[in-house]
This record gives structure tokens, C-alpha cells and sequence, in this order.
């Protein structure tokens, strides 16, 4: 019976469920996209690119599910509000609290169903055409298939259904709840109370962000990068769970300024603004999610790029590097041989390894750790100035490692201290820390003796370098060039560059991972702001009587128009200054963290595109609805809206 309600009410109605179903429909394109780019790439064999495809498509997928799941929920809540007369007279006419629930939850899955045959059909297109800029980026062979299963589809409409009956639930409670002799009272004046629950829940979610940057000060900088993105989330999340007092606060601070700036409308702004706390939250929100993540996911990356090229400039000493095509492995012995070249004075090989400090020698303890480099015998600072203290960092005994800060803060360890050191076999080592250098980005967090790191090789591991590190002489550079090009003759998958080679090709892989963070970026900014039109667009449309009302009273269609201007510019303002403060945050955060300095280096035409694009998004969608709500006679508005 209430699910036959529902549709015929989603039916007739369609101009109050089409805000929920753009959200819902836009959702599932996303979440389907990835669903078959993650279920294509399970399918795939190695070879053609199954692991590669995952690896990219996970951590994207994670963040594009946050933000469709945070404009539904937004979008769904919004409804529920804006129908709380509907909800008043079911309540007058003897309709149960629980009935009312179930009707609003059959509602949703209503316009979930029907959203998920244009949505899926969308994802798997832009699917497609993931796969096609995936391959054009070389991160997945031209082999690979888009293969998939009707599993993940039904996974993909399954996980936009729940969202969807997640965000009605908090709503659909607070309506159910209305006495039925208060219900149309309830209806007519909103409730300006928010409740406890839901106020204790943003507070402790606000907390833990807090916290949360406090562990990103104490982490390094590869680190902070990676939980960037994540803060922004539990911040937005503290932002829709506080958005009622965000409104409040949003039409005390600029209502009063209203009044005072504009003597004739002023007032009338201030009271809309403080009656309408919670439709201002909810258009706040959006906005201030979509200049949060654009401001972070752009910049982040910018930083730690700008950091790690300037740490790699100065840590590198060598004059060149050897390093393999790929072809074959580059040998042990392949340090030996390129140091006994007349000219040579240093070469040291390196290879990447896993490694993690313990605080005990219990073989099965945890403690932190990261990438660690294996290093040859042999003077390293003439290669590699890591800015090591004390003193540098000369060589290593056959028992000694270096720690970057950051590691070294997170192990509470320092020089001079012993440490159990659990390597690739997860057999622990007796080490001391001989020294702690600064210069870590882009290259490790240890640094080990390569016969310390061979001795805890797995069975059937080969031993075989990554690089081989060579400094020349002073005065022979070119004839130690022209026989490390010599020796490549005899070995010709080996490979040479100098220092412009090596940025060169570091400035490739920059381009290609800056490449894939504006295609996230571009994929965010579109779906935000679908979310923000969406949103203006009904918490205006929403007011058509209430326009009506005004003219009908005296007031002008250009004296209305100019009301919701100032409105719009309070939304705005509130959302900028909220999606900013919790950009700054991290970005103030991150850059501590990376660089050492609380005062990040933010190009300022990218800021000012990021937040007018954001504000002349806005402005432009409320000017624009309101002109269609004010294009209606006040009477038939009045019997429409009203």
C-alpha cells in the first residue's frame, strides 16, 4: 500500500523529486563507472594491465563515492524538509510516525529505481571512456578489456540505494515525529531547534579532524599527501552535520550586515536568513565542498611536486646515473664495475626496499616504516647529500642505518640509539642509527647497508640494483661520459643519464600523475557543482509562494529579486568562508608537514579561479531561478506553491 503511495506520489509529482533524482542519477553514473572499471580489472589477466586498472580506479572510486554520497544525502534531506506540509497533513489525518518513515524510505527507493537505468547506462559510457584515456595515458595496455559482470552494476545500484535510504532516515525521523494536533503548526513555522543528537555527532566528527591534522603535523610529507583528501571528508562530513548552525550563524553574522547595508530590504533578508537556517545550511554545504576539495586536490599535489623537485635538486651530487630499460635486471656487480672505471671517484649502487623499525625484537611487533634504500659500500655523501646530522653521512657499518626526521620522530629514535629493524623476510635486525637526514622526499625513509637488506631477501628473490650512482672526478666528466657510453655497448640494457636527463624524466612522471589528479579534480567539480545547481535550484523554487505572498502585499518582482541577490551573495559568502577554512586547515597542516613552514606557497590566480568560479556558479543559478520563480502570477503561485 505505502510502496503504491510512493510511486504515485514520486509520479505526480515530479517537479519536487527532480532535484533528488538529477543528484541520484548523477551518483550512480559515478559509482558505476568505477564498479566496472574495478570489476574490468579483476577480470583482466596481468598482462593486460588488471592490477594497474585497480590500483587506479580504487583510490579515485573512494573519493568520488564520499562526494556523490555527501551531494545525495544533502539533496534527499533537502526534499524531505521542503515537504514537511505534505508530511503535516498525512500526520493530521491519522497517519503513524512509523508510517510516515516508510513512506518517505519507499519514496527514495522510488527514485533510486528509477534513476539507476539512465545512471548505469551513463557510468558504463563514461566507463568507456576511462578505459580510453587510461590506455592513452600508457597506464594500462591497449589489451586491456572492458569486461564486466551484471554483479557489479548491482553493487554500484545497491550502494546508491543505501545511500539514498541513509540520507532520508535522519529527515524522515524529525518529521515523523510532529504530534498530529502540531503538525500543520510545525509545517508553517520551521523549527528553529537542532537536534542534539545530530549537533554531538558533527562536534565529536569535528574533533576527530582535529585530531587528525595533529597526526598529519607529526607524519612526513608522502604521508600527509596521501591523507589530504581524507580530512577534507571528515571535515565536510563535521560541516553536513553541523550546516543548521552553520546557518544560524551565517544569518546572525550577515543578516545584521543585510540590515544595516540595505535599509529597505535588509530586514526582510534578516529574517529569511534566521527563519531559514536550515534551508542556508543546506546550500552552503555543496558549495563549500566543491571549493574545499578543488582547493586541496589541486594544490596538494602542486606542493609536494614543487618540495620533492626542490629536495631532489639539492640531494643530487652524482654526475650520472646507471640504471636498466627494463629489459633485463641491473646486476650487484654493476656497481663494481661501473666504480672501476679510470675517472670514476664514487659509485654506489641502490635498491629499494621495504623496511619497518619495532620497537622490541618481536619478530611479530608493528612500528612505523616505509620505503628503504640498500646502499653499496662506499662513500655515499659523494653521490647523495641526504643533509644527514651529524656530520653527514659518509659510510655505513655493516650494522648501521639512517632514518629520515620524519621516521625518526614517529620511532621516538635517534643517533646513537639501537633499534630492531624487520626487513623483507620479517626477520629483525640489531641496528644502530648512525645518522638522521632531512632529504627524503622522493627517495625513502632508510637507509641500509645492501648486504644487511641481502641477507633478508626472500627465497628465489634476485639481488640486482635499481641505480648506480656515479660521481667523476674533478675535470673528467666528459671522459667518464664517454665510457659509461662505451660500456653500455656491452650492456645494452643498461641506460645512462646526467642531471638533466634524470629531472627530465622526473618531470614526465610529474606530468603524469598531475595528469590523472586534474582528471579526479575535473570529475569532483563536475559532480559538486551538479550538486550546488541542484541544491539552489530547489531552496528557490521551493519559496514560489512565498514570492507570491510579497507581491501580492506590495512588494515589486524587482524588490523581491533584489532580496534574493543579497540572499544568494550571504549563501556564497558563507560557503566560500567555510570551504576555505577547512582547505586552509589541511593545506596550512600539509605544508608543516612537508616543508617545515605553516605558510603554504598558493598561486593566486589558481585561488581566485577556484573561488570565483565557485561564487559566480552560485550567484548565476540564483539570480536565474529566481527570474523563472518570478515569471508565475503571485495568484497562481500562490495556489501552486502554497
Amino acid at each position: 500500500m505505502l510502496l503504491r503511495l510512493a510511486w504515485s506520489t514520486v509520479r505526480h509529482r515530479k517537479a519536487s523529486f527532480a532535484g533528488s533524482f538529477v543528484a541520484m542519477a548523477s551518483a550512480q553514473a559515478l559509482v558505476t563507472m568505477f564498479a566496472v572499471v574495478l570489476d574490468a580489472g579483476a577480470r583482466a589477466a596481468p598482462a593486460q594491465g588488471g592490477e594497474e586498472a585497480m590500483s587506479f580506479a580504487v583510490p579515485f572510486g573512494f573519493i568520488c563515492l564520499f562526494v556523490s554520497a555527501f551531494a545525495v544525502a544533502g539533496t534527499f534531506s533537502l526534499s524531505v524538509q521542503q515537504r514537511t506540509r505534505e508530511i503535516a497533513l498525512l500526520r493530521a489525518v491519522a497517519a503513524t510516525p512509523g508510517q510516515v518513515r516508510r513512506l518517505i524510505a519507499y519514496e527514495a527507493f522510488v527514485v533510486a529505481a528509477v534513476a539507476a537505468v539512465p545512471g548505469c547506462g551513463l557510468g558504463i559510457l563514461l566507463a568507456a571512456a576511462l578505459r580510453a584515456w587510461m590506455v592513452g595515458q600508457g597506464w594500462v595496455p591497449d589489451a586491456f578489456p572492458l569486461d564486466f559482470g551484471p554483479w557489479s552494476l548491482l553493487i554500484a545500484v545497491a550502494i546508491c540505494s543505501v545511500t539514498a535510504q541513509l540520507a532520508v532516515r535522519g529527515s524522515g525521523r524529525r518529521a515523523s515525529r510532529v504530534r498530529p494536533v502540531q503538525a500543520l503548526g510545525e509545517a508553517a513555522v520551521p523549527s528553529r531547534r537542532v537536534g542534539v543528537v545530530r549537533t554531538s555527532l558533527g562536534l565529536a566528527v569535528l574533533v576527530g579532524g582535529i585530531w587528525g591534522l595533529s597526526a598529519i603535523d607529526d607524519s612526513g610529507g608522502s604521508d600527509a599527501a596521501n591523507t589530504a583528501a581524507g580530512m577534507v571528508m571528515v571535515f565536510m562530513i563535521a560541516v553536513g552535520l553541523l550546516a543548521p548552525w552553520i546557518g544560524k550563524l551565517a544569518g546572525a553574522v550577515f543578516g545584521t550586515a543585510c540590515l544595516v547595508l540595505l535599509p529597505v530590504t535588509g530586514s526582510l533578508v534578516r529574517a529569511n536568513l534566521t527563519v531559514g537556517h536550515r534551508r542556508l545550511g543546506a546550500a552552503v554545504s555543496p558549495l563549500a565542498l566543491t571549493v574545499a576539495f578543488a582547493a586541496v586536490l589541486l594544490f596538494v599535489p602542486q606542493m609536494k611536486w614543487h618540495e620533492q623537485e626542490r629536495q631532489d635538486h639539492e640531494r643530487l651530487v652524482a654526475d650520472y646515473l646507471v640504471r636498466t630499460t627494463g629489459q633485463e635486471d641491473l646486476p650487484d656487480s654493476a656497481a663494481g664495475t661501473v666504480g672501476d672505471l679510470p675517472g670514476v671517484a664514487a659509485a654506489i649502487g641502490v635498491q629499494g626496499t621495504h623496511a619497518m623499525v619495532l620497537t622490541s625484537d618481536d619478530p611479530l611487533g608493528e612500528g612505523p616504516g616505509g620505503i628503504a634504500q640498500a646502499v653499496t659500500d662506499g662513500p655515499l655523501d659523494q653521490v647523495l647529500d641526504l643533509a644527514a646530522t651529524p656530520g653527514g653521512l659518509d659510510r655505513l657499518g655493516p650494522h648501521d642505518i639512517a632514518l629520515s626526521r620524519s621516521l625518526a620522530r614517529q620511532a621516538h629514535a635517534d643517533v646513537g640509539d639501537t633499534v630492531w629493524l624487520s626487513l623483507d623476510d620479517d626477520r629483525t635486525e640489531r641496528s644502530r642509527v648512525a645518522a638522521v637526514y632531512a632529504r627524503d622526499l622522493g627517495f625513502g625513509d632508510l637507509v641500509v647497508p645492501r648486504r644487511m637488506a641481502a641477507a633478508h631477501l626472500l627465497p628465489g628473490d634476485p639481488s640486482i640494483l635499481d641505480t648506480v650512482y656515479v660521481r667523476a672526478l674533478p675535470g673528467q666528466q666528459r671522459e667518464v661520459a664517454e665510457r659509461l657510453a662505451a660500456l653500455t655497448e656491452n650492456h645494452p640494457a643498461w641506460q645512462v643519464l646526467d642531471r638533466s636527463a634524470h629531472r627530465a624524466e622526473a618531470r614526465r612522471q610529474q606530468d603524469a600523475s598531475t595528469t590523472a589528479t586534474y582528471l579526479l579534480l575535473a570529475v569532483v567539480t563536475v559532480f559538486t557543482s551538479i550538486s550546488v545547481v541542484n541544491t539552489l535550484v530547489m531552496t528557490t523554487m521551493e519559496r514560489t509562494g512565498e514570492f507570491a505572498l510579497l507581491r501580492l502585499v506590495g512588494s515589486t518582482r524587482t524588490q523581491v529579486a533584489r532580496m534574493m541577490r543579497a540572499e544568494n551573495i550571504v549563501t556564497v559568502l558563507a560557503a566560500l568562508l567555510v570551504g576555505s577554512t577547512v582547505a586552509g586547515m589541511v593545506l596550512v597542516t600539509f605544508s608543516k608537514a612537508l616543508t617545515g613552514s605553516p605558510y603554504p606557497s598558493l598561486p593566486g590566480p589558481t585561488l581566485a579561479l577556484i573561488v570565483g568560479g565557485a561564487g559566480v556558479l552560485a550567484l548565476v543559478t540564483g539570480v536565474l531561478t529566481t527570474r523563472i520563480a518570478l515569471r508565475q502570477r503571485p495568484s497562481t503561485a500562490l495556489r501552486d506553491g502554497g
